[in-house]
């Protein structure tokens, strides 16, 4: 008879561990590295508790609220901790440079945001070090628009490069 119980007991505490779930902060609709997220942009989905996955609790999701996003987010993407920043980019002495480049100026493997990448203009300059906010896709041209974080110094000669078409984009590092 005990073991019955004791088994009945074990047999109730496993089903609610199966079926118990805690809500977590998901992306509604795609959201752009730098956005300002709103309560709109989010919903909550309910997760098995100990996925090991790092979440934001839909109890939290005030605190995320007015917050950037620190990369782009696709629907029905889990908020993580670090998806999200208090800090607008780009800071001050920052600059976000959109560079216009043929498909054999910049690297056939996609590019993402936080991805360091080396922009080279020729005429002798060093190559600048920069961070891909966005990259887009190749137009009906056969060009990819690029944006990149540059410090503010070099964002007028890059961007004279782009126009000029000077430029090619080297993929050092991802973020």
């Amino acid at each position: 008879m005990v073991l019955a119980v004791v088994g009945a007991l074990l047999g109730v505490y496993a089903y609610r561990g199966a079926v118990s779930r805690e809500g977590v902060v998901a992306v509604a609709r795609p959201l752009p590295f730098g956005a300002v997220i709103q309560l709109t942009d989010l919903r909550e989905v309910q997760l098995p508790p100990d996925t090991g996955l790092a979440t934001v609790a839909w109890r939290d999701v005030n605190s995320v609220i007015g917050s950037f996003t620190a990369t782009d987010l696709h629907v029905g993407q889990t908020l993580t901790p670090e998806s999200v920043t208090s800090q607008r980019s780009p800071a001050p002495g920052q600059a976000v440079v959109g560079l216009s480049v043929d498909a054999g100026q910049v690297p056939a493997t996609p590019l993402a945001p936080r991805d360091d990448v080396l922009v080279i203009v020729g005429s002798g300059s060093p190559p600048r070090r920069a961070s891909v906010v966005h990259a887009g896709e190749v137009d009906v041209s056969g060009r990819r628009s690029i944006d990149v974080l540059v410090p503010q110094a070099d964002a007028e000669e890059l961007a004279l490069a782009s126009m000029e078409n000077r430029v090619a984009i080297v993929l050092v590092g991802r973020g």
